[in-house]
């Protein structure tokens, strides 16, 4: 019971990776508040987990606000907050990019940076109050990256940049929040098999062709990493990247790559 009495917000919590780390947390003794858009499945999950749910869109202040606020009136404190929710492969966004527009541009810093921005802010403030209080010895703020923070997709120019930043962010509000003990890390997945709403799943298994490790990511990876930054185990960790990858990140090219090159040049030949 890694988070026993633990209060812990999760935004985007009520599907793909946000509900699986919604449900890990739970089953590690935290009170979870399962921050969503789709209040439907956020209602559902919250009942099966003797959770609570806030329907908050992070891109709005006033909701962030009022979603915290309940917190608070119900709990009387924040423990750790996990900024899950993100806009990843929206078609509007998923554009060279020659044609992005500034719609999907905004929209994307809205939701993947901003609304980071709006979540930690209210929870860090209510973390430094505990802790001036004596009511806590600290907390802590788990971002979620990609490996497009670092390196580039195709055609996805505005949420790798959002991944960038946030990225960055965690660095500079690791070093602002120290002194309270709030730490803020972020976990960087890979190729994910998650299911998406049509109850199809991305990730296909030829992926996996290009993943040292021979295989796709599940959330219960991503939950895993998650569940160390928000516990005691990582007390003395804030500011860092936890890359959860099966090695992608570690390799110069995907074998995948190579392979087709090959194929190519043999279908060539005379």
């Amino acid at each position: 019971m890694k988070l026993e009495n633990k209060v812990a917000v999760i935004t985007g919590g009520a599907q793909g990776i946000g509900a699986v780390i919604s449900t890990r947390f739970a089953e590690e003794g935290a009170k979870v508040v399962i921050a969503d858009i789709n209040e439907e499945k956020a209602k559902a999950l919250a009942a099966q987990l003797n959770a609570s749910y806030a329907l908050c869109d992070v891109s709005d202040p006033e909701q962030v606000r009022n979603m915290f606020g309940m917190v608070l009136e119900r709990f009387d404190r924040l423990d750790v907050l996990v900024n899950n929710a993100a806009l990843v492969h929206h078609p509007a966004s998923n554009k060279n990019f020659l044609e992005l527009t500034p719609q999907a541009w905004l929209r994307a810093l809205e939701i993947n940076l901003t609304g980071m921005f709006y979540c930690s802010q209210r929870a860090a403030q209510i973390m430094a109050k505990q802790f001036a209080e004596g009511r806590a010895n600290g907390g802590a703020i788990i971002n979620m990256s990609s490996g497009g923070g670092l390196r580039a997709h195709r055609h996805l120019m505005a949420y790798d940049t959002t991944k960038g930043g946030i990225e960055a962010a965690t660095r500079a509000m690791a070093v602002d929040l120290a002194p309270w003990k709030i730490r803020v890390n972020v976990v960087v997945p890979g190729n994910v098999t998650v299911e998406n709403a049509l109850g199809g799943a991305t990730g296909p298994e030829a992926a996996a062709r290009a993943i040292p490790l021979g295989r796709a990511g599940t959330p219960n990876d991503i939950a895993s990493a998650a569940l160390f930054f928000a516990s005691a185990d990582s007390d003395y960790i804030t500011g860092q990247r936890l890359v959860v990858d099966g090695g992608m990140e570690a390799q110069l090219r995907s074998p995948a790559v190579d392979v087709q090159i090959d194929l190519g040049i043999v279908d060539r030949l005379e």
